[in-house]
């Protein structure tokens, strides 16, 4: 009875949830190739573009051509733009929405980003060093893929929007408020087919310089040594009780 006892009390263990934080600066990674559909490669992390682009056949996201600049972050060059200020950056201007597609080798919360160049209203405010961001996890079971979609679609495909940020700073931190885990994010150009906010469209650019991640992990939590005790006093009186009841 005593050894089954102290099991009992040993097993008296919960299970808490925690994240492990990461940051990952795109400043350590690398481009392979250089045309479209190339990708930024880090441990653990693969980065494409991706845009509604290439005439005459606009609607159908296409891959996109990335650049990095350590002074300002990765940017992305869609078939019908010119490569720019500030349509070689992650950008809605004109009739085309830019994202980046995130791939982890393991799923993921993404806690936030850091922008590096930034801006809205490009050519008539010079003073907007900021962004409207469109943030999307992908929740199927199977391989994202967002290749000949279109953007509208995607919420059929199993993705959803996790985040809709207005005026996120140039050079600094934005932190989002999700609960998705995944392997594959988008962070884009605000675009209202994720849902409208009423928000200007069509005039946001950013250059994306990385992303904080969080892991979920389980750990172990033992009670104090003093609750174990107690629960297993109170264990020992009831088997007590229980045996001289049967005597």
């Amino acid at each position: 009875m005593f050894k089954q006892i102290l099991l009992v009390a040993t097993c008296a263990v919960s299970m808490s949830a925690f994240s492990a934080e990461q940051v990952w600066d795109f400043d350590d990674g690398s481009l392979s190739g250089t045309g479209n559909g190339n990708s930024l490669d880090m441990s653990g992390l693969s980065v494409t573009g991706w845009s509604d682009t290439a005439n005459p056949n606009d609607g159908r996201i296409k891959n996109t051509k990335l650049r990095y600049s350590n002074s300002y972050g990765l940017m992305s060059d869609n078939r019908d733009e010119p490569n720019n200020t500030p349509q070689h950056s992650i950008d809605s201007y004109g009739d085309d929405f830019d994202m980046v597609l995130l791939t982890f080798d393991e799923a993921v919360n993404l806690a936030g980003f850091t922008l590096g160049w930034a801006s809205e209203d490009h050519g008539t405010n010079r003073q907007a060093s900021h962004a409207d961001v469109s943030v999307l996890a992908y929740s199927g079971s199977d391989v994202a893929t967002v290749n000949n979609q279109r953007w509208a679609d995607l919420a059929g495909l199993g993705w959803t929007t996790e985040a809709e940020v207005s005026n996120a700073d140039d050079y600094a931190y934005q932190a989002i408020d999700s609960d998705a885990v995944s392997k594959y994010w988008l962070i884009g150009a605000y675009n209202p087919i994720f849902g409208n906010l009423n928000w200007s469209a069509n005039n946001d650019g950013f250059k994306l310089a990385g992303v904080n991640t969080e892991t979920p992990q389980f750990a172990a939590t033992v009670p104090e040594p003093g609750t174990v005790l107690l629960f297993a006093a109170g264990l020992f009186g009831i088997a007590l009780r229980t045996r001289k009841r049967q005597a």
